[in-house]
């Protein structure tokens, strides 16, 4: 991963990314250098004024996309982040996908082995460690698990602050 950075700063600032597309679903990567996200997300329904003539509706559609995230975007990522952050004695929100994200990625850095993927699908999290002894190791969580772990996490960053 990339060097000096921990997970929970990566992954706060690609789910900011992702937010602001809309993406709920996705699998993440650590490819040459670089995290990659892949998935599907919705269009937004659109009625053509042919269909609004024949009273048919919109067809939701979606479209595959990639995102590449090199440590010169995730750095930019993290500024423009830090910027829109109006209130920083506000408390966070774990459902929005950053946070729910960020909780994740202090939990890989506790774990202390590199994140291969992690994948969300529905109310699930999928992750691909690469343990010590080279083997691979695959958990399953869902999403709602973490948030105990986010308001023990929140809690004593704020008893840190002076």
């Amino acid at each position: 991963m990339f060097e000096g950075w921990s997970y929970s700063q990566v992954l706060r600032a690609i789910g900011q990314s992702l937010e602001e597309r809309g993406v709920q679903e996705f699998t993440l990567a650590w490819q040459d250098g670089e995290f990659v996200v892949r998935g599907k997300r919705g269009l937004p329904l659109e009625r053509r004024w042919v269909d609004k003539v024949l009273g048919q509706k919109a067809v939701q559609t979606e479209r595959n996309f990639e995102i590449h995230y090199p440590v010169k975007s995730v750095v930019w990522l993290q500024i423009r982040g830090e910027s829109m952050r109006k209130d920083p004695n506000q408390i966070p929100d774990y459902y929005h996908l950053s946070q729910t994200l960020r909780t994740v990625g202090s939990y890989i850095d506790k774990r202390a082995m590199p994140i291969l993927s992690l994948r969300r699908s529905g109310g699930t999290l999928y992750f691909e460690f690469q343990e010590r002894s080279g083997k691979k190791r695959v958990e399953e969580h869902a999403i709602g698990s973490f948030e105990h772990y986010f308001l023990r996490t929140y809690l004593r960053r704020k008893e840190q602050q002076p």
